[in-house]
């Protein structure tokens, strides 16, 4: 399952969406809006844009080489778009496996990928304005 959507990630449907018999990991990631960086510390909010159709086609080709380089079983991700605010969770990953190392791999090699390649982008909302960041 892919989604991008608006509404909240609900962790129980990514974990359902990957829960599976014969899995013996579950291994689950969660981007979550923190209110600093590394320039300011009164974010607020952030809000993705994405082109949808492309953001989609690119994510299910890195679950595709996912899921060539580690033996997994099911891949969940949502992303969100829109308005996402500080402790909220802008993405989630869920991988299921038979290893647990499998599983960690899998989802980290997933998230290191979402962060650059698919065409999502990522405004910043402090208190006093907002800017564009470069990766999401």
């Amino acid at each position: 399952m892919i989604k991008i959507q608006t509404e909240k990630i609900i962790t129980d449907d990514l974990i359902n969406e990957v829960r599976n018999n014969k899995a013996g990991a579950i291994s689950i990631f969660l981007g979550t809006v923190r209110s600093i960086d590394e320039t300011s510390d009164n974010i607020v909010a952030l809000i993705y844009e994405a082109y949808t159709e492309m953001a989609m086609k690119k994510i299910e080709e890195i679950v595709k080489d996912a899921k060539q380089k580690y033996p997994v079983m099911d891949v969940a991700v949502i992303q969100r778009t829109g308005r996402v605010n500080v402790g909220e969770d802008s993405i989630g990953i869920a991988v299921s496996s038979e290893h647990r190392s499998d599983a960690f791999r899998a989802c980290e090699y997933i998230i290191d990928k979402i962060k650059v390649l698919p065409p999502i982008w990522k405004k910043e909302v402090y208190s006093s304005g907002e800017v564009w960041k470069s990766e999401t």
